[in-house]
């Protein structure tokens, strides 16, 4: 097993772990924005699957993108809905995990004070 802390540049540390292996993106976090989603969705994964959470009024409050969600069903990815869900964990193929407190979001990526690890062994991705 490995393990790294990080504590910024979320979204370096996510397009990284999907260049280094586009075989499956898995990614359960609340809050979704779309441009945050297209730099991933920009390197192609293979397999797409979101688990988020179905607030109406985190829509309409502009905090998650429904476009988003559709952006993902476009790629050919399957969305699930949780509600009260506040786990962020990202997973790239069977070779990393992200487990951070940053959501999928701009702010999150670029300018927000974020703490997370990434991990790396196959039965720590597969508990993941």
């Amino acid at each position: 097993m490995t393990l790294r802390l990080v504590d910024s540049a979320w979204g370096t540390e996510l397009t990284d772990a999907l260049h280094a292996d586009t075989s499956a993106l898995r990614i359960i976090c609340p809050f979704i924005k779309a441009g945050a989603l297209d730099r991933l969705l920009a390197l192609r994964p293979k397999r797409i699957e979101v688990i988020t959470c179905f607030n109406l009024a985190d829509f309409a409050d502009g905090v998650s993108d429904l476009v988003a969600l559709h952006k993902v069903l476009a790629a050919g990815g399957q969305v699930r809905g949780i509600k009260n869900l506040h786990a962020k964990i990202y997973l790239f193929g069977a070779s990393r995990a992200v487990v951070t407190s940053a959501n999928l979001t701009a702010a999150a990526l670029d300018r927000n004070a974020e703490f997370g690890a990434v991990l790396g062994g196959a039965a720590e991705i597969a508990a993941c």
